[in-house]
């Protein structure tokens, strides 16, 4: 990964915790910028040798008034504003322009993050721009499920509209049905705890279908930087995040390549972004299935590649010159460990093999929590995970901490 020689003038305040949060953080350091760390936290970043508390700290907000009165009351006279998942994106989007002045970040408007956090008006996006998806059926109500027929259920799962608070509630990415009763029982649980989904149809397909596009959108609407990955493994199964994936060339997936720059371009997006595609072999293309405006998981590991997301939108916050990311190395591996371990555990355990290579990617891939140069947050994370196991074999509760995170946290 590229270092600097000379300390950049301007602090950068990362917005965010956990993992994602995390590389950010140790991208940004290995550039010389002086970082803080505005959310309270006390995970795994905290352990960092790069990590320094901003003065004071701030809970998860995605309320831009909330998030505008902590910034007037620093005492920094400036800073880059760099968010690290979905709430502080919508946040920090939707400050007043005096605000951004003074703390400038490079991204799209509040209503165009929202469009995309929001997956039902992503998928009217989608639809408006006529861009290939999964069939999907909008299901804000116990009702609404008399437009699905069974083939329908059989076929699809409840997809939240809402991530994070269908996380917070339930636990989960969605629901697979095996039933109408059960569908209704899974809807009407939504409905009282204000999440709403929608059923998608599922694509058929191992991990490897699935490929993840990131990239960066500079202020004058160039893209600046493309690169391709493709999903090795997921934890949990069917519906996950990434745990393990590698890069590939971006000739293999130029219909999907297509798409982002389309996307991207018909809406004006500015800043980093993830699109995720799954590839439909019943008729040879890579269907859309969301847009990330933020950074993710493999976020380190990208930069470590050649792509190096968080200094340019250090760079562009600032309008400085951002230069393009015109190559990358393929066939460099990323993974989460210990999410990675869980789906390898879960693959033998089950009597299978696990998906894709094992011993290349934890030898000689990029770690997402573990450097030898910053280990501590690696080991801490490690220690979390198993004290939670080992509290749940013996039927005790996990210790509280960010458990839930990993699915919450800017994955992919």
């Amino acid at each position: 990964m590229p270092t600097t020689t000379a300390r950049p003038a301007l602090p950068a305040l990362i917005l965010g915790k956990h993992i994602t949060a995390l590389g950010t953080l140790r991208v940004l350091a290995r550039h010389g910028v002086d970082t803080r760390c505005v959310e309270r936290a006390s995970d795994m970043i905290t352990r960092s040798r790069w990590y320094r508390p901003a003065e004071p700290t701030l809970a998860e907000t995605s309320d831009s008034a909330v998030l505008a009165a902590y910034l007037a009351g620093l005492a920094l006279p400036r800073a880059v504003l760099i968010a690290c998942n979905d709430r502080w994106t919508a946040a920090v989007a939707g400050l007043p322009p005096e605000v951004r002045v003074r703390f400038p970040a490079s991204l799209g408007p509040r209503e165009l993050v929202e469009q995309f956090i929001d997956k039902d008006r992503f998928r009217l996006l989608v639809e408006r721009l006529g861009l290939p998806a999964p069939r999907t059926i909008p299901i804000s109500t116990p009702e609404d499920l008399k437009r699905a027929s069974d083939a329908d259920l059989a076929s699809g799962f409840l997809k939240p509209t809402d991530s994070v608070a269908n996380n917070k509630t339930f636990g989960t990415k969605g629901f697979f049905v095996h039933s109408p009763v059960e569908a209704r029982r899974i809807v009407e649980a939504g409905e009282a705890a204000g999440v709403e989904f929608m059923l998608q149809e599922f694509i058929p397909g191992g991990p490897a279908n699935t490929i993840l596009i990131d990239g960066f959108v500079d202020r004058h609407g160039t893209v600046k930087a493309l690169l391709a990955r493709r999903r090795v493994r997921m934890y949990p199964p069917l519906l996950a995040n990434t745990c393990c994936g590698v890069t590939i060339r971006l000739e293999e997936v130029e219909d999907a390549v297509a798409v982002v720059r389309r996307l991207v371009g018909a809406v004006g997006w500015r800043g980093i972004f993830n699109v995720e595609f799954k590839y439909d072999p019943r008729d040879g293309r890579h269907k859309l299935i969301e847009l990330n405006p933020r950074p993710f998981w493999m976020v380190a590991g990208v930069a470590a590649a050649g792509v190096d997301l968080p200094w340019m939108a250090y760079l562009d916050a600032q309008e400085l010159p951002v230069p393009a990311a015109t190559a990358y190395q393929v066939g460099r591996y990323g993974l989460y460990e210990m999410v990675d371990a869980s789906s390898i555990a879960h693959a033998l355990l089950s009597g299978r093999r696990p998906d894709g290579p094992v011993l290349r990617p934890w030898l000689r891939g990029d770690h997402a929590a573990f450097w030898p140069s910053d280990p501590m947050p690696g080991l801490a994370d490690a220690a979390r995970v198993i004290s939670n196991r080992a509290a749940q074999m013996l039927g005790r509760r996990p210790r509280p901490g960010p458990a839930r995170d990993p699915a919450r946290d800017a994955a992919t």
